[in-house]
């Protein structure tokens, strides 16, 4: 039986945890006393995808106080209770370049610079709903909860800590009261503002806050509406420009996501309308931040192609169309042997028609949709010829998911005449309809159902006639052989080929000449020139694709078999005719089964 399918995903974060977990340098905050117990060795990563889909590696289960991280999602309650007018009388959205815990205000208003520093965060507290401490607490940390999806509760242990050390937050809270900016009582202020703070989250619960953001307020996990899309887009703005104090310049350059830093080793990441990223390590930089969180969030940024700053993809169902082996197949025409195991063992093919450009979240969801759906497929036809642009993270996650693919017994096939995509684990086809074809002859051949040959009696052609007819019909055939590249239909006098052993292939001649492929024909089928529209240089031709075997009827002999045996000739043209109305039966279900 096999393994659970891996997501390439989760190896690269897999990967990533385990380089990343070597490096060791900063050191765990000690000013809050609590904080200092913390493992430094922690070490967490989550994505949290905007249809709820989470990859996690590492210590992302692990409890921690959220701190500083919490400042954007209380500033978004804020903005969802108050709006932004009158938010904004009270703080400000400047950056500072200034170090978190600042004793600093804009000299003329008396503001905090930003709700993302100490200060700004202090009053932000104090202006979501609720005229009281008890429901402006209540309103923060049920906030908070529907931001994670889960009922989050208060280390009270780190907040007396962070109560007993908070002599700056404590001056700031005292300056900002005597400029007229923090309106409510300080020390109810600093026991809100510290108590969030000391609600407890995990890694996976700031990728799926985050995510939150990122989908517009709409958590990912609930499909609850917590706040407006214009309060999580003024709160990812401000996370762009603030949300790492002093080094916001340079991680936008570097990583190109709103973000926000905390002391207890948090870091969340968001790309609008696609993710949110949650990591946690507990030694920071001098400035505060995660020393393996911001590595991991710029790689993560590099590898899968995040940064703000590239060119969108367009949005949009990344599925065209998903057709299985058993109900669409490819324009290669099949002896009934051959049709009847392809019916019954084709849904071991999955053709995937992708379309729009894709990038880290297209390609995830691809990646994500396949391989939920792995249990009884063989092969795996990935058809790019709609796709818009595909990134190289996109190449990168494709060719994981080809080589799990192969390491389960799975093969490939990526349909790709334009993109030229690098997918060294896949096989590469010009069309879909070769790819289907491929396909389906390596699945027949696995099964024991190709034929190399098909006697006269076993042929499409004449299988309702009574035997005793088909070996009287076998002395008006003639035998013919033909080498790849002959055209078979040159001879005027020839009606009928039945094809015995070998394959031909039908084609379009376009203008400008170019030959553009129609149909393919193997053993156990046939062609005759009344098939055809036009035998004219500029319309199509049959050739044979490898060493093929006849048998042919011509003029000269259906005229002497009518003189011989009009009941035999009468019984050929219904045999002829009852198989035109089968294919034709056939491909009208095909064509059904394209539409829907």
């Amino acid at each position: 039986m096999n393994a659970p399918f891996v997501s390439p995903i989760q190896d690269l974060l897999d990967d990533l945890h385990a380089r990343l977990i070597e490096q060791r340098a900063g050191e765990v905050a000690t000013y809050i006393p609590e904080l200092g117990k913390a493992d430094p060795e922690w070490f967490g990563l989550a994505v949290a995808t905007l249809d709820g889909t989470v990859y996690e590696a590492g210590d992302s289960r692990v409890p921690f106080t959220i701190q500083s991280v919490s400042k954007p999602f209380v500033y978004a309650l804020a903005l969802q209770d108050r709006g932004l007018p009158d938010v904004l009388k009270q703080v400000g959205v400047e950056p500072t370049g200034d170090a978190f815990n600042a004793v600093r205000l804009e000299p003329y208003t008396g503001r905090p610079y930003n709700p993302m520093v100490n200060a700004g965060a202090i009053v932000t507290s104090t202006l979501v709903g609720g005229d009281t401490y008890e429901e402006r607490r209540e309103r923060i940390l049920s906030g908070l909860s529907a931001f994670a999806g889960r009922e989050l509760v208060v280390d009270h242990k780190v907040m007396d800590s962070e109560a007993a050390t908070g002599d700056r937050n404590r001056a700031l809270a005292y300056l900002m009261h005597g400029a007229g900016t923090l309106t409510c009582d300080v020390e109810e202020s600093l026991r809100l503002y510290f108590e969030q703070c000391a609600a407890l989250v995990t890694t996976t619960d700031l990728a799926v806050m985050t995510a939150t953001l990122a989908g517009g307020g709409i958590n990912p996990l609930t499909g609850e509406t917590v706040v407006s899309v214009e309060a999580a887009a003024h709160a990812l703005t401000v996370m762009a420009t603030c949300g790492t104090y002093d080094y916001a310049g340079e991680w936008l350059v570097r990583a190109g996501l709103p973000a926000k830093s905390g002391v207890s080793g948090g870091l969340i990441a968001a790309l609008p309308s696609q993710l949110g990223l949650g990591l946690f390590s507990p030694r920071l930089d001098p400035r505060g931040n995660s020393v393996r969180g911001v590595a991991a969030c710029e790689e993560l940024s590099q590898r899968f192609g995040l940064h703000l700053m590239r060119p969108a993809e367009r949005s949009g169902p990344v599925f065209h169309r998903t057709l299985r082996g058993d109900t669409a197949h490819s324009s290669r025409v099949r002896a009934h042997d051959e049709r009847t195991a392809l019916a019954r063992l084709g849904s071991a093919i999955r053709v995937y028609v992708l379309r729009g450009d894709l990038a880290f979240s297209s390609a995830e969801a691809v990646v994500r949709t396949i391989s939920e759906d792995t249990g009884s497929v063989r092969w795996v036809v990935l058809d790019l010829k709609r796709a818009g642009r595909v990134t190289s993270v996109a190449e990168t996650l494709l060719e994981g998911l080809a080589a799990k693919l192969k390491e389960r017994g799975i093969t490939t096939v990526v349909v790709d005449t334009e993109q030229g995509v690098t997918i060294p684990s896949a096989v590469i086809s010009e069309t879909r309809d070769a790819a289907l074809e491929w396909c389906e002859d390596a699945l027949l051949e696995a099964e024991g159902a190709s034929r190399m040959t098909v006697p006269l009696a076993e042929q499409d052609l004449l299988r309702s006639l009574d035997p005793f007819l088909v070996t009287a019909l076998e002395a008006y055939l003639e035998p013919r052989e033909y080498a790849p590249g002959e055209r078979l239909i040159e001879d005027v006098a020839a009606l009928c080929f039945i094809i015995s052993g070998g394959l031909a292939r039908q084609f379009m001649v376009g203008t400008p000449p170019r030959p553009v492929r129609e149909t393919s024909m193997g053993p156990g089928t046939a062609v005759g020139r009344l098939a055809l529209i036009d035998d004219a240089e500029h319309t199509h031709r049959i050739v044979a694709e490898s060493p093929t075997s006849c048998l042919v009827l011509t003029t000269r002999e259906l005229a002497r078999l009518e003189r011989d045996s009009p009941r035999l000739a009468d019984s050929l043209r219904w045999s002829i005719a009852n198989a035109i109305a089968a294919r034709l039966r056939r491909t009208d279900a095909e064509n059904h089964a394209l539409i829907h």
